[in-house]
């Protein structure tokens, strides 16, 4: 289960590698969109959307035609689709913010078609993006995730900053996002923390290079991974989503989140390839996404609320909303200055986080 820094240095030093063959250029062809193609993170994540936003709206049956599926993280989806943006090979794709807003930004995305988007509007407005890039509505999230600290209350305190995670006698039991998952995130809400700004890092590039390497900090790649490892008690407390937590709980593990200064309210949407051969499929699916019913699909399976503020959420889910009391410390980041400084950043995570 825990990975070492020797298989997280090199996943790093791909993706970093990745990066900059885009900028020169030398990145060879995907294989082009042969036919409805959804990316996504795979695992439990992509089951959920193939259950909810494409079975359960009958997508396949309705347009008379095969849905694909390819299945990687973000910034793999973000690399593929930057090498060749003229014919990427997904229609349309699932990100977070500021994988959404960097490809919006390099001109990748077309905006939603009003005519069929029924139900774009009854989203939260924390759940959307504004436009930009010349796009008016082209993002929303089809869940709430707020990202908090989450602890094992048999074997934690509860926490009240990020700064219980550097406690010395967590050490080996503190769970980090490796940067290509949600590291990048979590290394910005430690850098403004301690004082930093999205365009100077190396407040928190020096407090997660402490955290890993004087408290033996666990990397983790991903979601499920890191379910497992609280279901094992391989960590007790660490950086984790809302909805996988209350799944934890259901499932009886003795955990909880908080919501500590500098919490993350995050969008978990797609967005629509520019030169995608299938924008009538594509834009029948984002709407399937904002649905009640299927939004309500997503939750059953993953624990995460509705973003539709008219989904009415049954009394066995009011555990899973989200009250503005638990909203109060979240902050939203400047994603296009972390964006323009995401590579020279990767490597020096790299260096200093992972390196020995």
């Amino acid at each position: 289960m825990r990975l070492s820094r020797r298989d997280l240095m090199k996943s790093a030093s791909a993706l970093t590698a990745a990066v900059s063959a885009v900028e020169l250029g030398h990145v060879p062809s995907a294989q082009a969109e042969e036919k409805f193609t959804v990316a996504s993170t795979g695992g439990s994540w992509q089951e959920g959307i193939r259950q909810a936003f494409v079975e359960a709206p009958g997508l396949e049956a309705k347009f008379k035609s095969p849905i694909a599926f390819s299945g990687q993280i973000e910034s793999v989806a973000v690399s593929k689709i930057l090498a060749q943006p003229d014919n990427p090979p997904y229609s349309v794709s699932s990100h977070g913010d500021p994988e959404a807003i960097l490809l919006a930004d390099k001109g990748c995305l077309r905006s939603f078609d009003d005519s069929v988007m029924a139900n774009y509007n009854n989203l939260f407005d924390a759940a959307r993006l504004p436009p930009r890039a010349g796009l008016q509505a082209w993002y929303g999230s089809i869940v709430m995730l707020v990202w908090g600290l989450t602890y094992n209350t048999n074997e934690a305190a509860k926490p009240t900053s990020w700064q219980d995670m550097w406690n010395p006698k967590y050490r080996g039991k503190v769970g980090v996002p490796a940067y290509g998952w949600y590291g990048m995130m979590f290394l910005h809400q430690i850098n403004r923390m301690l004082g930093g700004t999205e365009a100077d890092v190396s407040k928190g590039l020096a407090a997660l290079s402490d955290l890993v390497k004087k408290n033996d900090a666990v990397l983790l790649e991903n979601a499920d991974q890191t379910v497992t490892a609280f279901q094992r008690e391989e960590i007790v407390i660490g950086p984790f989503f809302n909805g996988r937590t209350l799944g934890l709980q259901e499932k009886g593990i003795p955990v909880d989140i908080v919501y500590p200064s500098q919490s993350i309210v995050l969008g978990a949407g797609f967005v629509i390839l520019k030169p995608t051969k299938f924008p009538e499929m594509a834009n029948a699916m984002i709407n399937a996404t904002f649905t009640p019913e299927y939004q309500l699909i997503m939750s059953k399976r993953l624990r995460y609320p509705p973003a539709n503020r008219t989904t009415v959420l049954p009394p066995d889910m009011a555990a899973m909303a989200i009250n503005e009391k638990q909203l109060e410390n979240t902050v939203r980041l400047d994603w296009v200055t972390i964006n323009a400084n995401r590579g020279e950043n990767l490597e020096r995570w790299n260096k200093q986080v992972l390196g020995g």
